[in-house]
């Protein structure tokens, strides 16, 4: 569980990878196969459901660094190995 400021720092950060990112709303929703409402609840961190706030993070990570574009440090999403608890699809991998 975060704390209000940690959830304020998670969708600062959040945000400012995806705006960092340079592709269109479309491709960004079909590779993650979610809705925009769901995005804008994971960016806005406005009750979204945990497993999707990390698949973003990773998909945001993965394609920054596909374009070679640096990522903007996540702190309480820092490392994506200690997510034991939210289980998340990677459908922009397969």
């Amino acid at each position: 569980m975060l704390t209000r400021q940690e959830e304020l720092n998670t969708a600062h950060e959040l945000q400012e990878n995806f705006s960092r990112l340079n592709s269109d709303l479309s491709t960004i929703l079909n590779d993650l196969q979610i809705s925009v409402e769901e995005l804008n609840q994971i960016l806005n961190m406005d009750n979204p459901e945990p497993g999707h706030v990390w698949m973003v993070r990773d998909y945001l990570e993965d394609k920054l660094k596909e374009q070679g574009t640096e990522v903007y440090p996540f702190s309480k999403l820092a490392d994506h190995s200690v997510n034991r608890w939210f289980p998340y699809e990677t459908p922009w991998r397969n």
